[in-house]
Formats: structure tokens, sequence, C-alpha cells
């Protein structure tokens, strides 16, 4: 069973996701990426969004089809990773390489979590319940471990920053979830809301991002 195809248009500019096909990979822009006032802070603004906006598509699509046992999940997986790799040289770009790759690799940062998402799955595939508990423990230590890396960077409030990163990881597990029962409208109304909410992300941190670098 290939996972749902999800269109999303309108109010977030344009996302075509399709997890079922061989590719694995999902487009996202946003509304706003098409307007002509290009200004440093709007750029930021613009890249973090369509980056974020595809990492939550990539992500699950790449975990139903994971958990369907499909021929596509080590494409859509590479696809996964290639965007944390764009997401990574982006944070490079404004705090450096060390600061990249602490993003990237650190202990229970940017990569891991999606190392986390996997291990879920897998659990999730086979009824393991222990599994389960464990991959989820793992991904509340990382809201904390990386919403502290991210809040530290950027100088918004860590709590801020942790319990919008706990809002994606939920988004994603009850999407996963949702898939697993067979419940499609459920997960497709949480594929939406979980791809919607990486835009809120972008522009949390690109707005801080601006106010300390002094972007205009």
């Amino acid at each position: 069973m290939l996972v749902l195809a999800v269109i999303v248009a309108a109010s977030f500019g344009v996302i075509s996701a399709t997890a079922g096909n061989s590719s694995g990979t999902a487009v996202a822009r946003p509304a706003h990426s098409h307007s002509s006032h290009s200004t440093p802070a709007a750029d930021l603004r613009v890249t973090l969004d369509r980056l974020l906006g595809e990492h939550a598509a990539l992500a699950m699509n790449a975990t139903n089809l994971g958990y369907s046992g499909s021929k596509s999940f080590p494409a859509a997986a590479k696809s996964l990773d290639r965007n944390s790799v764009e997401l990574s040289k982006a944070i490079g770009s404004i705090y450096g390489t060390k600061a990249a790759n602490v993003f990237l690799n650190g202990k229970f940062q940017w990569r891991a979590h999606i190392g986390f998402f996997v291990d879920y799955t897998v659990a999730l595939a086979k009824k393991d319940k222990a599994g389960q508990a464990k991959a989820v423990a793992n991904l509340m230590r990382y809201t904390k471990e990386h919403g502290a890396f991210l809040a530290t960077a950027t100088g918004l409030p860590k709590l801020t920053v942790q319990n919008d990163l706990l809002g994606h990881v939920l988004e994603l597990k009850n999407q996963l979830d949702a898939y697993a029962k067979g419940d499609y409208t459920k997960s497709t109304a949480l594929y939406r809301a979980a791809y919607h909410h990486m835009f809120m992300t972008g522009d949390l941190l690109a707005a801080a991002i601006a106010k300390q670098k002094n972007l205009r």
C-alpha cells in the first residue's frame, strides 16, 4: 500500500508531495516567495520556510513509505537527508561551519531526530511498544537539546523553541499513527498541518536571526 498523494495549494503557495513516487521528493514553495521586493531578511525567511516545509513533507513521505515497506523508502530517505544537509548549509552561512556541523550531526540534534523517527516507524510496524516508547523518549530529549542549541544561537527564549520543536515532533508522530491505522482523512489533515507549521517555525527563526544580525 502506497502513501496518499497530497497536494496542498492556496494559502501555502504550492506543495506537491507524492510519497509513492520513486524519487521520494517533494517541492515546497511559500506564497511569499514570489515577492518582487527581495531583501536579505526576506530571502532568509523564504529559504528557511522552503527548507523546513520540504523537511516536513519529505519526513512524512519517508515514514509512511517505511511503515508500508515500500521499495521507494531508500530514495525517500536520501531526499530527506539531502534536505538536512541544505538546512545545515543555511545555518552555516549565518553561524559558520562549526555550528552547521553541530546542528546537523551533534548528539540529539537535527539528523538524530530523523533517526529516532525511523526507529519509531520500525517499532510501530512491528507493534513493538517498548521500541516505540524508547523512540518517543529520544524524540522528547531531542526537542530539549536541539531547542537549547537553536535558542543559544538565535537569542530566542529556550522554552519557545523547545515547544515549537515539540509541536513538530507530535505532528509527525500523530500523522504516522493515523496512517498506520488506515485513517487517511486524519493523516492527510495532519500532513497539511505539519507542513504549515514549518513555515511558522521558519518565520520564528528568520525573524530572530534578522534582528540578531541586523538584516533588513
